[in-house]
């Protein structure tokens, strides 16, 4: 017996029986979407496995309930192939959601057909005009910029395809294998290519275009400082192509675009089986519907910390998943599984639909903390990459900044204009920008597995430290699966703790300070001449640090007004593996005050609050200890209890002292 969709019921919904998944289509298309699909793993309401519930919506009415959504049939007269019903599998509080947007055009494993991309891009291109892509920009602003000539499969200067659009691709290295031969200035491309990059080339002549690029062959692998310069623009090369291709689906390079080359997209799962046909009613095929953006989101394409700003920086996007193929600009978004032979364009301007953000505002610095914080949770093969896979994003920031709202990066730091003492125009080179910066704020919400590192110890944990940056800055740490970062230090009312801090680059010998250089320093940080360390005399004073279990935080047991104060730092913003937490384990840290905030808080009266750097010795060279950074902490005096706080506090002052520290 099969299940009569006639009678589901449109507000509470119908439980269908799928017990006869060996005789009944319907209920083993039921069955197979739950239980099948790859990558889920999903249990029905009743955790029975023999009844789902359906729900179903009248004529376009797109409903909202977040379980089994059906589309009530439409008019006779369409053509058969339409899907009248799709399923869209998915993670919802335990849930399975059957969703759609318009009717579903069946995908099949092969793209015989690319007609329907050029009706998108004709369609952008004729709506939004210069908004997603100004066809009259030249290549002369990226030096050494160089495409592939698809038709004749060599790499050109750009200098041979002025005015000419151009696409680029967003891929999965994997793992290297052939780099190309370059002969003079012109290179002929391999006979055997990665399968990506092959099809990436098919794709780029169907669609009527010629030039590609692709940073395997088009950025000079083997000359470090040209590779350097294009690293630096791969933002602007990225956001003046006509297209970006996105290979979101395998895991490298060899995996090819999903129904253009060799690689067939995943058999669609589908059913021909009707309910009862009364009337003028047709048959109901159903067949089950990714959604782009969880068909994305579960791709190790997704994870790649070089991916990120590929996507975030390109204005069009031609993605292929292993489901279907998907097109979005600035302003809309279209679908292969949502194109019908009635005329539907398959496409929605729902901003909330988008996989992609909507063009970023680079003029509004104050979301670069943004752009870094979803960037940290990305992959990366090599910490090495850690600055260089974000660079685009930050030159675009720094390039797009005013003089009221400047913003630059020393190290990845974003660090942001402040008025000069005298009041009379804006500077980097006070040092409460500096200062700033260096309190920024770091949350590892899930604890990361340290793992014994071969050379030392079973016992020893793996930190999330790169060593390759300082632990200043943000770059120098891994992020785990919640990593958040925040500025600490931009509001109301700040006040930076007297200090002065020079900039140490040790292979030149060579040492600024920040009052007096800072626009030199920055001016090094953004050609990729970083410092070493940063030397800095300030204010300073010991801590000391225990894990206490029961609370699951970390209590201070020095200074002894801290402890009184029951100051306490939270797990998640120490870097885990950073600190012994073993019973009677104690760790001696130096604390470098860098802020002073005092405000009023309505019923709490004044609040004094200190912000400062905890850092650890890890190193002495030359008979000097090199610090690094654990974290940044608040200590809160409440004036509201008159007498505890001034006790308190003379017994802090009593351990102040200057010192002179080098962090690395």
């Amino acid at each position: 017996m099969g299940i009569d969709l006639d009678k589901v019921t449109y507000h509470d919904g119908s439980w269908v029986p799928l017990a006869n998944i060996k005789t009944c289509p319907m209920c083993a298309f039921f069955y197979a979407s739950i239980y099948l699909t790859p990558n889920q793993s999903l249990v029905l309401l009743n955790h029975t496995a023999k009844t789902a519930r359906v729900w179903g919506h009248d004529g376009w009415f797109i409903g909202t309930t977040p379980r089994w959504h059906l589309l009530e049939p439409v008019p006779p007269g369409l053509p058969s192939d339409l899907i009248q019903y799709a399923c869209d599998v998915r993670r919802s509080e335990g849930d399975i959601a059957i969703d759609y947007y318009y009717f579903k055009e069946r995908v099949y494993p092969c793209l015989a057909d690319y007609r329907f991309i050029s009706r998108w891009l004709g369609d952008c291109v004729e709506s939004h005009g210069d908004h997603c892509f100004n066809s009259r920009l030249d290549h002369d602003p990226v030096p050494g910029l160089q495409f592939i000539d698809c038709v004749a499969r060599r790499i050109v200067p750009a200098s041979e395809a002025v005015h000419e659009a151009y696409l680029t691709l967003s891929y999965v290295w994997g793992t290297p294998s052939e780099h190309v031969e370059e002969i003079g200035s012109v290179s002929t491309l391999p006979i055997h290519l990665p399968k990506v990059i092959e099809d990436s080339i098919r794709v780029v002549k169907e669609l009527g275009f010629r030039y590609l690029w692709v940073d395997r062959y088009c950025i000079p692998q083997a000359d470090s400082q040209a590779k350097h310069t294009q690293i630096q623009l791969m933002g602007a090369i990225y956001a003046r192509s006509a297209i970006t291709i996105i290979a979101a689906a395998g895991e490298d390079a060899d995996y090819g675009l999903p129904g253009v080359g060799l690689r067939a997209r995943n058999p669609q799962l589908r059913t021909d089986s009707a309910s009862v046909c009364t009337g003028d009613r047709l048959p109901r095929p159903l067949m089950v519907y990714h959604r782009p953006k969880q068909d994305v989101k579960s791709t190790l394409w997704s994870t790649r910390g070089w991916t990120y700003q590929e996507a975030l920086l390109s204005k069009r996007r031609l993605v292929f998943t292993d489901n279907q193929v998907f097109f979005q600009c600035q302003r809309m978004l279209c679908e292969e599984s949502q194109m019908s032979s009635a005329g539907g364009s398959g496409r929605t301007e729902e901003p909330g639909k988008f996989v992609f953000p909507p063009a970023a505002d680079f003029r509004n610095t104050g979301t670069a903390w943004t752009r870094i914080s979803e960037f940290v949770n990305r992959n990366l093969s090599f910490d090495r990459d850690a600055l260089d896979a974000i660079s685009g994003i930050l030159n675009i920031y720094w390039s797009e900044s005013t003089q009221d709202s400047g913003i630059a990066f020393f190290y990845g730091l974003p660090l942001f204009l402040e008025e000069s003492r005298e009041k009379r125009h804006k500077s980097f080179c006070e040092i409460s920008v500096l200062i700033k910066g260096l309190l920024w704020t770091g949350s590892w919400w899930y604890r990361a597995i340290g793992l014994p590192k071969a050379e030392s110890s079973p016992t020893r944990l793996e930190r999330l430290r790169r060593s390759e940056f300082p632990s200043w800055t943000w770059v120098g740490w891994k992020g785990t699966s919640e990593y958040e970062l925040c500025a600490g230090g931009s509001y109301p009312g700040f006040c930076g703790w007297k200090c002065a801090i020079r900039a140490v680059y040790e292979d030149r010998q060579m040492s600024l300070a920040w009052e007096e250089d800072a626009a030199r320093i920055l001016e090094n940080s953004a050609v990729g001449l970083n410092p070493k360390f940063l030397d800095i005399k300030g204010t300073c004073f010991d801590v000391s640090l225990a894990w206490d279990p029961k609370e699951g935080d970390w209590a201070y047991t020095e200074p002894l007004a801290f402890k009184l104060n029951e100051s306490r730092i939270l797990q998640r913003y120490i870097p885990p593996n950073t600190l012994e937490e073993g019973e009677g384990k104690v760790n001696i840290l130096v604390a470098l005050l860098l802020s002073n905030f005092v405000s009023e808080i309505k019923g709490r009266g004044r609040i004094h609050e200190m912000k400062m750097l905890l850092l650890q010795p890890v190193e002495c060279s030359a008979g000097r200890w090199i610090y690094e950074r654990v974290t940044c902490v608040s200590v809160v005096w409440n004036h509201g209890h008159v007498g505890l706080y001034l006790s308190l506090l003379r017994q802090f002052e009593t351990g102040l002292e200057e010192r002179e520290l080098r962090m690395g």
